[in-house]
């Protein structure tokens, strides 16, 4: 029975190029389009839910412009207002008790025992040691960003030794691992250079996720497959060196993610908290007003002012909904671009054969 490598390897130069290209154009998407990437990553939470409130608003004000004569015919009808607030009003509590139901979970798992919290903070301690003597480092960096650019200069360094070693070796080795090594190079570089320009987790995060370690892992694994015969003993101690500074990446980034998520559950919770009660008490005075019948009858800039108090309404009560929504939008895609863990490759058309021999004997 043929083996799956086997049979991945003898993709169709074809259809590994088509599914190469249908996996870079799903990522030019976000990395290509600023204003996506600052709303899903880059922008803050609170700013990104005022502009889908603006844009909420401008719409609701639109609407009592060209439809004013109904709109107002519509909202005198309390009845009517009166289930739209009580529907805002109900779905913030609900929203809140979720909010802080998913926060109490997360930190129960951090209520442990002085045993427990000690072998945890061991074990940092042993893995940024580890770091620091692969990387030939005087003190292992403690902010993430400085984390990762030495770990992916180590990574760099690791390609660069790898290549050099089999330079004179023969052509197919030759090829295929100058194939690995310029990969790692230009995503390395292309990572570096988002680094530098990251402010803030969110950013740093979206720049570690851009590195494609699964491809890469699986490739060089395939390497020493193809090769075994081959590869001498320094060349062996090559990839092992590459194979564990890609592990140690790994490792540091899916800790970083846990404690970003950490974080973000955290401002959302305290975001909601802030701002779900002056929410829920204009929300009852609305209702109270309307039921009194407080409001005054005069146009604002020609729009009648029933229009504006339940459009200013309707927006108060949308707060923590968008505010809810941008974080959710972040965390959803930090994660989904995250999935993968160690040497699996979820998505079918990440390309991983590329750098096959077959791929470049085609």
């Amino acid at each position: 029975m043929p083996s799956m490598d086997t049979d991945i390897d003898n993709e169709p130069a074809g259809r590994s190029e088509r599914r190469t290209s249908e996996s870079e154009a799903g990522l030019i998407s976000i990395e290509t389009n600023p204003l996506l990437q600052w709303v899903l990553v880059n922008g803050n939470r609170w700013v990104v839910s005022a502009v889908a409130l603006v844009l909420v608003g401008l719409g609701f004000i639109g609407s009592g412009v060209i439809w004013s004569d109904e709109l107002v015919t519509l909202f005198t009808e309390e009845q009517v207002v009166q289930t739209i607030l009580l529907a805002l009003f109900s779905g913030i509590i609900l929203l809140v008790s979720i909010a802080l139901s998913v926060n109490s979970i997360v930190l129960s798992q951090e209520i442990t025992a002085l045993g427990d919290q000690e072998e945890e903070i061991e074990e940092t301690f042993s893995f940024r040691d580890s770091v620091r003597e692969h990387t030939n480092s005087d003190v292992s960096p403690a902010r993430p960003a400085a984390f990762l650019e030495a770990i992916f200069d180590s990574i760099r360094t690791n390609a660069e030794e790898l290549s050099e070693s089999t330079s004179n070796d023969g052509a197919a080795l030759t090829s295929q691992v100058g194939l690995i090594a310029d990969d790692i190079v230009t995503q390395v570089d292309t990572v570096e250079g988002r680094l530098e320009n990251a402010v803030g987790i969110s950013e740093v995060m979206f720049a570690g996720i851009q590195y494609n370690y699964s491809r890469q892992i699986y490739a060089i694994r395939q390497l020493r497959v193809d090769h075994e015969g081959t590869l001498t003993d320094s060349q062996l101690e090559n990839i092992d060196e590459l194979l564990t500074t890609l592990k140690y990446f790994t490792i540091g980034r899916e800790y970083f993610k846990t404690l970003y998520f950490k974080q973000e559950l955290a401002n959302l919770s305290r975001g909601l908290l802030v701002i779900a009660f002056p929410a829920l008490v204009y929300l009852v005075y609305a209702i109270l007003s309307l039921r009194a019948g407080l409001l005054p009858e005069f146009p604002i800039v020609g729009v009648p002012s029933i229009i504006w108090f339940v459009g200013f309404t309707y927006i108060v009560g949308m707060i923590p909904y968008t505010l809810f929504s941008a974080y959710v939008l972040r965390t959803a895609t930090i994660s989904i671009r995250t999935l993968a863990a160690g040497p699996f490759i979820l998505d079918s058309s990440d390309g991983s054969t590329r750098f096959s021999e077959n791929d470049e004997s085609t």
